[in-house]
């Protein structure tokens, strides 16, 4: 439940949403600030008889992107379930600015109460004003996305500028008064200014990894040494693995969200890498460390997560990644003959009804469960749909990919005649002598839907045949045959998830069906832990 920002009096008529948006660092702050409009909210309140109740508050949170808007949602909600008959808000872009269409929903929907908003003197139970509201609407709208287009525009001029943008410095790299990098000469160990520099542990790092250390001895070596880390305490090794994989180190701008990405330099329009300073090393060398490794990296390749590498990374038991414990949500863990809560095994956070089954009876069941849902389930039900797809997009991913990129060049079509439209009767790009290429360019937009649609009606749709999945027999003898990573591969078709709940009563106790939760394909979840305790 949202907390209000302040409550005036618990049996007014009248509540007042207030918004300040995101300040930023080096702008003019123009914006009324939330007090001053709480301040205008209760004087009008006074003066037309209403009592103010709440006052609702959202600071830092942006009106026009679609992100979740506490005090927004609350004022709401109690103007439509009549707890209030009014809400007040200082102006309309501080209401919304997701334009006339959001702002008409709600109207909608407030019949005999009211949005009265006070800079703009309009009030949604006007008839008069529903047209200024929605014009009004339609102008902060566009004024928000003129304003997120200069500041997209300004952010990637000055990346291919090779101005370093993120408010935090890599580890061993410091930024200059002309936002450049440089290397970082302060002491890795605080008080120790003879040591060696925290530029210099970065060299050691990469020049360690590409000799054939592994990351976790580095790291070992580091923390005896006493050397902090980047945030203070004790080295892991995934600072090593971003160490060289981050392109600040070689001197080349990063590109958004560099640690994600597979190529994680950035380039400007015309595809040439952006300097953003000194570099620390050289690219040879961070590619040689990298490389190293990657030859160590068995299964996976450098994609795989660092903490995932080696035969380790595969699973070695038929329910691993699928049973879920019933107390905390974790995935289980295999020990011994048992799966067991992760907390009961290895600690961290506490869990209050820790789960743990023996193996063999956890086997048993959930193939069990599984038999009866498939062989059960009629052709049309939602969780045979899901295992059709699942089967095609595991086994005939050429198929799927086929028509999905037939879909995407029918999307890709619709757009560019929607744009050709908007250009014309928006934007007014053909008006004067330009306006007799329009004709032209419409029929040959038009065409070009036309022939995506056609393709991807010419082409069948995609089948998967698993009757084989449906008949009891059949699937008992597919499971025979099978491997154990192939019958993981038939649970995962059907499964996202098995919650196991703590054992009923103390002591040893029977195994039973009902400590069991699935979570089939093709369905909503919906949250079942009240037994789990």
């Amino acid at each position: 439940m949202t907390v209000p920002f302040k409550t005036v009096d618990p049996d007014g008529d009248l509540d007042i949403y207030a918004r300040k948006s995101v300040a930023r660092k080096g702008q003019r702050n123009t914006e009324l600030s939330v007090g001053q409009q709480v301040d205008d909210g209760i004087r009008w309140a006074q003066w037309n008889g209403y009592r103010v109740r709440h006052v609702w508050v959202d600071h830092g949170i942006s009106g026009s992107k679609d992100v979740k808007r506490p005090g927004y949602d609350a004022g709401l909600n109690a103007l439509e379930s009549g707890e209030i008959r009014c809400l007040w808000s200082y102006k309309l872009d501080r209401f919304s600015r997701r334009g006339a269409l959001a702002v008409l929903t709600i109207m909608e929907r407030l019949e005999g109460r009211r949005i009265y908003f006070g800079a703009d003197n309009l009030d949604t139970s006007e008839p008069k004003d529903r047209r200024m509201i929605m014009w009004r609407a339609e102008d902060a709208k566009e004024f928000s996305d003129q304003l997120a287009d200069r500041v997209s525009d300004s952010w990637r001029y000055s990346k291919d500028q090779g101005y370093w943008l993120a408010p935090r410095v890599p580890y061993g790299l410091a930024k200059t008064k002309n936002r450049k990098l440089i290397a970082d000469i302060s002491p890795a160990t605080p008080g120790k200014p003879k040591g060696p520099t925290k530029a210099d542990i970065v060299r050691r790092i990469i020049a360690e990894l590409g000799d054939g250390a592994t990351a976790p001895t580095i790291a070992k070596r580091l923390n005896e040494e006493s050397i902090p880390c980047p945030s203070g305490g004790i080295w892991s090794p995934q600072y090593m693995y971003r160490i060289i994989k981050n392109p600040a180190y070689i001197g080349l701008q990063t590109s958004s969200k560099w640690f994600e990405r597979e190529d994680p330099i950035h380039r400007d329009a015309q595809g040439r890498r952006v300097s953003v300073g000194e570099a620390l090393v050289s690219e040879a060398d961070q590619m040689r460390a990298r490389k190293a490794v990657k030859e160590r990296t068995k299964l996976f390749g450098e994609v795989s997560s660092p903490a995932r590498r080696g035969v380790r990374s595969v699973p070695r038991h038929l329910l691993s990644g699928l049973l879920h414990c019933g107390g905390c949500g974790r995935k289980m863990v295999r020990r011994g003959s048992s799966y067991n809560c992760p907390h009961k095994t290895s600690g961290g956070r506490p869990c209050l009804a820790p789960g743990n089954v023996m193996a063999k009876y956890a086997d048993e069941f959930v193939f069990a469960a599984f038999v009866s849902r498939m062989t059960t389930s009629a052709p049309d039900d939602a969780l045979i749909l899901a295992v059709a797809s699942r089967w095609l997009a595991s086994y005939r991913p050429d198929s799927v990919s086929e028509r999905k990129g037939a879909v995407e060049r029918v999307a890709d079509a619709k757009a560019a005649l929607q744009d050709l439209l908007d250009a014309r009767y928006k934007r007014g790009e053909f008006s004067g002598p330009a306006g007799e290429y329009f004709p032209g360019l419409l029929a040959e937009a038009e065409e070009n839907v036309r022939n995506a649609e056609k393709a991807l009606g010419a082409m069948p749709e995609p089948t998967a045949d698993i009757s084989f999945l449906t008949e009891p027999e059949s699937i008992i003898a597919a499971w025979a045959d099978s491997t154990e990573e192939q019958r993981r591969g038939l649970l995962a078709l059907a499964l996202d998830g098995i919650c196991v709940r703590h054992k009923f009563g103390a002591g040893r106790t029977k195994v039973t069906a009902e400590r069991f939760h699935y979570a089939w394909a093709g369905f909503t979840r919906v949250a079942d832990m009240e037994q789990a305790a």
